[in-house]
């Protein structure tokens, strides 16, 4: 079945919310594994989860190959609405100078991606490393943006590209049985 990109908008964003309950809880629930799970290696194995998450959601619901402007779809209608939210989120912190309660909105905004995109923060952490001093807003440089535009954009492109492995669509998944046979 060829699915429509809001189908496949949201069988991204199941996907993506079940890769980010996997990740969040290394980053608070395991204090252990912090330093190990907020490491550039630890970021990519978090974002490499995408793929098989693609692969599952795809062979679930029983997708086909979708043409190449269906493909460029489903990969930028997701990384528009991260790059939308932190966009909205950072521009409310900068001007949180101006706009004291707005820049906290701004502030909880970004911090929220921790529970609302975990491999996604852990790449902005990443990033924060380059810079020496991040208390001024100017030093964020072009890693930081260069990260934000890579966690937008890796996460749905990575699902998209597990969602073109081949599959036998739900002929993969064991179907349960009802009853008892007799």
């Amino acid at each position: 079945m060829t699915p429509s990109p809001a189908s496949r908008f949201g069988g991204f964003a199941a996907g993506h919310f079940v890769v980010t309950a996997i990740c969040a809880p290394l980053l608070f629930c395991l204090p252990y594994f912090f330093d190990t799970a907020v490491t550039p290696m630890g970021g990519v194995c978090m974002m490499a989860l995408y793929l098989p998450a693609g692969w599952i959601v795809s062979a679930l619901r029983g997708w086909e190959r979708p043409v190449p402007k269906d493909g460029l779809k489903a990969v930028l209608c997701p990384a528009l609405f991260a790059w939308g939210w932190a966009l909205a989120g950072w521009l409310l912190a900068l001007n949180g100078q101006y706009l004291p309660p707005w820049g906290i909105v701004g502030i909880y905004m970004l911090l929220s991606t921790c529970f609302l995109a975990a491999p996604s923060f852990v790449l902005m952490l990443n990033s924060l490393d380059q810079i020496a001093d991040v208390t001024v807003w100017n030093a964020f440089g072009p890693a930081w943006y260069g990260c934000i535009f890579l966690a937008g954009l890796l996460p749905p492109l990575l699902f998209f590209l597990g969602s073109l492995l081949p599959h036998g669509g739900k002929a993969d998944f064991p179907q349960q049985r009802r009853g008892f046979s007799g």
